[in-house]
């Protein structure tokens, strides 16, 4: 994690030294809700709302605001093939002015459980569809842990610490791109299949084609099983 850590940060230095324009900064709220039903030993539905809200864009002339960025609706369906191991299939739908996106998403997880921690391997490929626009592929690698704060294991009423690493790569038409994203959240287990996360969420991306930008959330996010 500390390497991945080390060298998002050198990248974005280094975008920031050599970029040809000032880099475009904003930062606001990011709220979310996940639920996910177990329809079985190895399958379950998930479906997720994201929402994003600007608080302040160095790029506008009001100092701060409060304006809508974007919606995410997500439904997932999950396949379990042997214990920590996992095949996924999904579609999203992302409401934004001037670009809504229809995707159609694919992912594999293995998950490592150790005494105190875990950690969860995510590759996802998906193909991006907006009208007017050449179709959008991506391929993205994260890894995510999660370390218990009270004890070894993670029990009802406890808080735990949360981090993750991400990077997407992208084509579009001709047109490769980079995506960074960071993020620490702090959690408490609220009931066996039910817990909320208070965090930061630092991304940042236009590394190869002009126009770099980062993007800073204090996000919360909600998640239940049932």
């Amino acid at each position: 994690m500390k390497r991945i850590f080390v060298i998002a940060v050198f990248i974005l230095i280094l975008s920031e030294s050599f970029g040809q324009q000032k880099p475009r900064f904003f930062t606001g709220f990011f709220p979310e809700i996940s639920l996910t039903k177990k329809l079985n030993q190895t399958q379950k539905l998930n479906f997720k709302v994201e929402n994003q809200y600007v608080w302040f864009d160095n790029r506008q002339p009001e100092i701060f605001q409060f304006s809508h960025y974007r919606t995410d609706i997500m439904g997932f369906f999950d396949q379990s093939i042997r214990p920590g191991k996992s095949l996924g299939f999904g579609l999203f739908h992302r409401f934004q002015d001037g670009s809504d996106a229809n995707r159609l998403v694919q992912q594999y997880v293995y998950l490592q459980r150790f005494r105190s921690y875990m950690l969860n391997h995510r590759f996802r490929t998906d193909q991006t569809f907006i009208k007017g626009e050449a179709l959008e592929l991506r391929f993205r690698y994260r890894l995510s842990s999660e370390i218990a704060l009270q004890g070894e294991e993670v029990d009802v009423g406890e808080f735990y610490l949360n981090s993750s690493a991400e990077s997407i790569f992208s084509l579009q038409d001709s047109d490769f791109e980079i995506e960074n994203r960071i993020a620490l959240a702090l959690g408490k287990l609220l009931d066996p299949g039910e817990k909320i996360e208070w965090g930061i969420d630092y991304r940042t991306d236009g590394y190869v084609q002009n126009g770099f930008r980062t993007r800073l959330w204090a996000k919360i996010s909600y998640y239940l099983n049932f």
